[in-house]
């Protein structure tokens, strides 16, 4: 089994919002998506999406881009993304996608899942104090996000097989720069994760992206638009 990973496709099969206005990097992203995946993921596999999934309001609005990546191979576990408003309680998501012939699609908020010797574990994020949109507001969301991220941690950390790997999913960046610790990747450092895949960055956002190995995390950018469609082998 392999484990593959990709964010930010920011399909919209069920609303109007064309993605190819903020460029040709974006034309026809869907069908590219689909024929990278394809070419790649096997039935085995498990694919990670690290948030801003679909463009939908409502569970309704994305059911059309749910049921695509229900209709591509493997297995998906879904990271929640900051335009990822259709998604409201797992509960409630989990009893639509049944509803709707949707199983192989998993959510993660609050958990962690065994990939084969390995175990995803994540949390949506959050900008991070550096930043000159920071308030006060996001202070509190932060500290809770903070909170998901060692929650599934820990979960993880029940659940690991001897000698499997800790991956940490995120939509925001764990960073503003490589010479800051944040509390991301101080809990990716305390539970031994080996790699911290997140996306979020688009266009010349690509040029913050800390990427590589960081006190013995491995960080990837994972961004749709960066990575040309093509889920990248973990």
């Amino acid at each position: 089994m392999t484990i593959w990973a990709i964010s930010d496709l920011h399909l919209s099969l069920g609303c109007d919002k064309p993605m190819d206005i903020f460029g040709n990097q974006w034309a026809d992203a869907d069908l590219r998506l689909a024929k990278n995946w394809k070419m790649n993921v096997e039935d085995g596999d498990t694919v990670l999406i690290a948030g801003d999934i679909s463009w939908g309001m409502t569970p309704e609005e994305a059911l059309p881009d749910l049921l695509f990546l229900e209709g591509l191979p493997g297995q998906k576990i879904l990271g929640k993304g900051n335009h990822d408003y259709w998604w409201g309680t797992n509960g409630k998501v989990e009893q639509f996608m049944s509803q709707n012939g949707i199983g192989s699609i998993r959510l993660l908020k609050n958990n962690a899942f065994v990939c084969g010797s390995d175990v995803v574990c994540g949390s949506r994020g959050w900008m991070l104090p550096g930043s000159t949109e920071f308030t006060s507001a996001d202070r509190l969301i932060l500290d809770r996000e903070i909170a998901r991220l060692e929650r599934s941690l820990r979960a993880g950390i029940e659940i690991l097989p001897e000698g499997g790997r800790l991956i940490v999913m995120l939509h925001y960046p764990p960073f503003q720069n490589a010479d800051e610790p944040t509390p991301f990747s101080g809990l990716c450092e305390k539970y031994g994760v080996i790699q911290c895949v997140y996306g979020h960055l688009h266009g010349r956002g690509h040029e913050k992206a800390v990427q590589g190995v960081v006190n013995g995390v491995e960080y990837r950018l994972i961004s749709g638009d960066y990575i040309a469609f093509k889920p990248i082998r973990l």
